[in-house]
């Protein structure tokens, strides 16, 4: 597997440009770098239960919060992957700054990875019974959420929910992995901010928008007029 660390902008931005004239690659950021490539119901204490178990009593209830409902399993599935129900769906995007921002934002006292994926299958946007489907695909549902749009979202779906990417047998295309230096990642928040990348402009939202003034406040020491106030 190709492997690169970088340690500075100049580090990162010349790692991902290698990509930049395929836009078949994906990317994904993980906070550490130690972390497995499978979902969230492939892990403890999930991968103990039935994915179906977990989900069907979810989308009974989730009836009563949306309005405009999913037309299949997997639009549904991705709309309780985006908010936050253990599934079996992996989040990547085909912006690498943005899976750069979600590999540095958390675990900052450890070393975090971009992963790029090239896969040969085309991209789904529907599987007929995606609890059955066996193996790793891209898909993309047609019912995707606004906020995974906006990150330019889409997901590989494994079956089982616990099946490595990196392990998986069957393993199709190129996964090539960049390590952020964990010396590096506080000052690669504050690039990836001044050229756009941030919880305000990944989660347009108020959460995203709160979430987005508390870290400037407490940050404002960085920034040579030390205010509080945002652009």
């Amino acid at each position: 597997m190709v492997e690169k660390r970088v340690h500075s902008f100049t580090d990162l931005h010349n790692a991902i440009s290698k990509y930049r004239k395929d836009n078949r690659w994906i990317f994904r950021g993980q906070s550490n770098v130690e972390w497995q490539l499978i979902p969230k119901a492939g892990r403890e204490p999930f991968k103990n239960f039935s994915e179906e178990s977990i989900f069907r009593p979810w989308q009974r209830k989730a009836h009563s919060f949306i309005e405009k409902i999913p037309e299949n399993d997997l639009d549904w599935l991705a709309l309780a992957q985006h908010h936050g129900l253990a599934t079996r769906l992996l989040d990547w995007t085909y912006n690498p700054l943005a899976a750069c921002y979600f590999a540095i934002s958390d675990e900052i006292n450890q070393d975090s990875v971009l992963y790029a994926y090239l896969s040969k299958f085309r991209v789904e946007k529907e599987i007929d019974n995606p609890f059955d489907f066996s193996g790793i695909r891209l898909v993309k549902p047609k019912g995707i959420a606004s906020r995974i749009m906006n990150q330019s979202g889409l997901f590989t779906i494994h079956g089982p929910a616990d099946l490595d990417l990196l392990k998986h047998p069957k393993s199709d295309g190129k996964i090539e992995k960049i390590i952020i230096d964990k010396a590096y990642k506080r000052e690669c928040l504050f690039e990836l901010s001044h050229y756009g990348y941030n919880e305000l402009t990944l989660f347009p939202d108020l959460d995203g928008l709160s979430r987005h003034v508390n870290w400037h406040v407490s940050n404002r020491k960085y920034w040579r007029g030390q205010s509080a106030e945002i652009n």
